[in-house]
């Protein structure tokens, strides 16, 4: 059975991609630093919710085929599950890609004519995983693949349970919620393992993720806010190697005028001393409008 804990490390062992625009690099580069955002803000605000839903589904499948002494356990963990749903709870991430040059991408996470996809060496991502509780994962798409991690989940969810089922006080909440605290336990690694699951649909991103620890509590200095399009979103910022390259490579989107571009480009990255190889993704712009 595929085991939860294998899905993460602790370490990067390759080049990732981030595909942002011209001002995203610009704040990385003068701030040394990368920001991750909330994962109930992403563009994809269903991805949670989605994730939530296979958990859900497994969970009152099993409800009916767990011993009697397990079955309200199980009821009680579904409608805890619930919150999640709700609340957007405090848990951040970092994307990448190990695809360096797809057209789907340039056109989804990059301004018009103006993006750049940067390819973060193994030790920049090192150093930003260097912090406490933070891991890096590579999300999971195929629906079997999910049902299988939640499987894995819920065996070990119930592993634990049924260990510390003697000696757990079952008496700080109400009846229907007396597992309640027991589970809360478990909200960073559930929380971690629900921002790795994406739906299918995005399968060719090839995504990976920085994933950070639960921040359980509201007022905490490390969640900062920037100006969204409708509203405020929260993020942390993470800090990257004060010194010396921080990319591996830096390729150039479809862009208006690739040659101007190059060279404006390569020169502030080497002025920078951030990074000494730049790429044309040599995507035509009008690539961008096609269907």
């Amino acid at each position: 059975m595929r085991q939860v804990d294998s899905l993460f490390s602790p370490t990067a062992d390759r080049v990732l991609y981030h595909y942002t625009g011209i001002g995203g690099l610009l704040g990385i580069v003068d701030s040394r630093a990368i920001w991750a955002s909330h994962v109930y803000y992403l563009n994809d605000s269903k991805e949670i919710l989605h994730a939530c839903e296979v958990l859900g589904t497994l969970l009152m499948q099993r409800e009916g085929v767990v011993e009697p002494g397990e079955r309200e356990f199980v009821k009680q963990f579904r409608e805890w599950l619930e919150t999640f749903r709700r609340t957007p709870y405090h848990l951040f991430v970092f994307s990448l890609s190990e695809e360096r040059s797809l057209l789907s991408q340039w056109r989804s996470y990059t301004p018009h004519g103006k993006g750049v996809n940067l390819g973060f060496t193994s030790a920049v991502l090192n150093h930003v995983l260097g912090r406490p509780g933070f891991r890096i994962a590579k999300c999971s798409y195929a629906r079997d693949a999910h049902e299988e991690l939640m499987d894995s989940l819920l065996e070990k969810m119930l592993t634990t349970f049924r260990q510390r089922l003697p000696d757990l006080d079952v008496t700080k909440a109400h009846p229907s919620q007396k597992y309640h605290p027991f589970l809360e336990e478990f909200r960073q690694d559930i929380l971690q393992v629900l921002a790795i699951v994406k739906h299918s649909a995005f399968s060719e991103e090839r995504e990976w993720r920085i994933v950070s620890p639960y921040f359980p509590k509201y007022t905490v200095p490390d969640v900062k806010f920037r100006e969204g399009a409708s509203m405020l979103l929260p993020y942390t910022e993470l800090e990257l190697p004060k010194e010396g390259y921080l990319f591996h490579e830096v390729i150039l989107g479809p862009s208006q005028d690739a040659n101007l571009s190059m060279s404006a480009l390569a020169t502030y990255l080497s002025n920078r001393g951030v990074c000494n190889r730049t790429v044309n993704s040599l995507i035509p712009l009008r690539d961008w409008h096609a269907s």
